[in-house]
C-alpha cells in the first residue's frame, strides 16, 4: 500500500497534478487512494452510479461505449497522466461509458465525497480543483465538436 509521500509523488507527476503548488498537492493528496487493476478487468461499467475520477499512474485504460461489458467499442486508450471519469465526478449521473485495464494499470481515485470535504476545509482549493477539471471538460468537448464538424464533410 502507497504511503502519503508516495500518492504526492504519484499525483505531482500527472499533467493534472502539476498544475498545482507543492501545498495544494500534498492537500489533494490526503483525499485520493491508490488502486490497482489486472489486465481486462472491469473499472466501472457504462450505468454505474460511482461518482469519482481517475488518473492513470501506470497502463492503459480503455474507454469503451455501446455495452455495459467489454464488447463495447473502443473509443480511446488512455495511458499515464490521463483523467477519466470526470463528468460523474461533477453530475453525479450515471456513467457515460465502460472503463478496462488493457494491461496492468495503477490508478489514483478522486472521490466527489472526498472533493467535498476537501473543498469544505480549503473552498480556494476546491475552486481551483473544479475550474481544472471543467477545463478538462471543455477541452474534450471542442474535440469532439472538432470531430463531429470533420466527420461530417
Amino acid at each position: 500500500m502507497a504511503d502519503g509521500e508516495e500518492i504526492i509523488a504519484m499525483f505531482g507527476k500527472t499533467p493534472w497534478g502539476s498544475a498545482f503548488t507543492q501545498e495544494e498537492t500534498n492537500a489533494i493528496a490526503q483525499y485520493l487512494r491508490l488502486q490497482t487493476h489486472e489486465p481486462g478487468e472491469c473499472i466501472f461499467q457504462e450505468g454505474d452510479l460511482n461518482n469519482y475520477m481517475a488518473f492513470v499512474i501506470d497502463g492503459h485504460v480503455d474507454i469503451l461505449k455501446g455495452s455495459s461489458d467489454s464488447s463495447g467499442r473502443i473509443i480511446v486508450t488512455l495511458s499515464r497522466g490521463a483523467l477519466f471519469g470526470e463528468m460523474t465526478f461533477i453530475d453525479d449521473a450515471p456513467r457515460s461509458a465502460t472503463a478496462t485495464a488493457r494491461d496492468k494499470v495503477t490508478l489514483l481515485i478522486f472521490s466527489a465525497e472526498s472533493f467535498e470535504e476537501l473543498a469544505a476545509a480549503n473552498p480556494a482549493l476546491g475552486l481551483k480543483i473544479m475550474r481544472k477539471t471543467a477545463n478538462i471538460i471543455c477541452q474534450r468537448l471542442r474535440l469532439t465538436t472538432f470531430q463531429l464538424v470533420y466527420l461530417r464533410k
